[in-house]
């Protein structure tokens, strides 16, 4: 994951470390920056149109993040895309058990303790 700290993490500003395998797995409960990297990858653009009549319209567009991960090759400059790494494909069925996982683990981290 990118280690620009972005937000603070258990007090501190930090990225990660952040195992691929939960990213990948939608693991939400292990420690530090798990649910911030995940929704870096699996986050949807959403643009809301508002019209003249005031009524509204939601468009999701799922095409535009998480789309190209990518690395430097060892060797080259050439870019390693490693997309795969960190998740299914775009409308697969693991990809969508993981993201209703990691919506369940999210509702329950959220849930006071």
């Amino acid at each position: 994951s990118d280690p620009t700290p972005q937000e603070k993490s258990e007090g501190v500003y930090c990225c990660g470390p952040v195992p691929l395998k939960a990213i990948k797995e939608g693991e939400l409960k292990l420690k530090y920056d798990v649910p911030f990297v995940f929704a870096e990858v699996n986050a949807d653009v959403v643009t809301y149109i508002k019209r003249k009549d005031g009524t509204q319209d939601k468009v999701k567009d799922h095409s535009q993040v998480g789309v190209k991960i990518s690395t430097k090759s060892v060797g080259s400059d050439k870019r390693e895309d490693i997309t795969h790494l960190y998740k299914y494909p775009e409308g697969s069925k693991e990809e969508r058990q993981v993201f209703m996982k990691a919506n369940h683990q999210n509702k329950l981290l959220d849930e006071p303790q």
